[in-house]
C-alpha cells in the first residue's frame, strides 16, 4: 500500500443515531461549503465543544472540503460532498465522502516543506493544505473504495 494512503483504521457510524451525531450532505460549491461549515460549528458549540477544539475542526474541514470542491470536482459544481461527524469523550471524528477524482496516486499527499524565511513573492501558492491537515489531525486515513473518495479524521478536543 502506498505511504499515506491509510494512516490509521477509524471507525465512525454508517448513520447519525446518537443526539451528539451529525450527518450532512451538501454540493461540492464554495459557498455550500460555508454553510456546512457553520452549521457543523454551530452544533458543535451547542454541544460545549471550546473555542480553540472549534477554530482546528473549521480549519481542517475548511480545507478538507475546499480541496473536494477544487480538486476532486474540479470546481464544477457538479457532485455532492457527505459528512458525518461523532463527539467522543476526547476526540471527535469524521468521515467525509465524495465521488470525484482519486487523490494522486490513490495516496495522502505527503507534507510539504516550504522555507517560510524566503520572501513572500518566492512562497507557492499551493501546497500547505495537507500539511496543515496532517498537523491539526489525530488520526488522518484516505481510501478510494467503489468509486468514492473516504477521508477519515479525528481531532483531539482540547480543554
Amino acid at each position: 500500500m502506498p505511504d499515506g494512503s491509510m494512516a490509521e483504521r477509524q471507525s465512525t457510524p454508517r448513520q447519525a443515531n446518537k443526539a451528539n451525531d451529525i450527518a450532512l450532505v451538501f454540493p461540492a460549491t464554495e459557498s455550500a461549503v460555508r454553510r456546512a461549515l457553520n452549521s457543523v460549528c454551530g452544533t458543535l458549540r451547542a454541544l460545549a465543544v471550546n473555542d480553540f477544539t472549534l477554530a482546528s475542526v473549521e480549519i481542517v474541514l475548511a480545507e478538507v472540503a475546499n480541496n473536494i470542491v477544487e480538486h476532486a470536482y474540479a470546481n464544477t459544481g457538479n457532485g455532492t460532498i457527505s459528512l458525518k461527524c461523532q463527539l467522543e469523550a476526547q476526540l471527535i471524528l469524521f468521515e467525509v465522502i465524495d465521488h470525484g477524482a482519486t487523490l494522486p496516486n490513490a495516496s495522502l499527499p505527503p507534507k510539504q516543506v516550504h522555507d517560510l524565511e524566503s520572501d513572500i513573492n518566492d512562497l507557492p501558492e499551493g501546497g500547505f493544505g495537507w500539511g496543515i491537515i496532517r498537523d491539526m489531525t489525530h488520526s488522518l486515513a484516505y481510501r478510494r473504495y467503489k468509486g468514492r473518495n473516504i477521508l477519515k479524521f479525528s481531532i483531539v478536543c482540547e480543554g
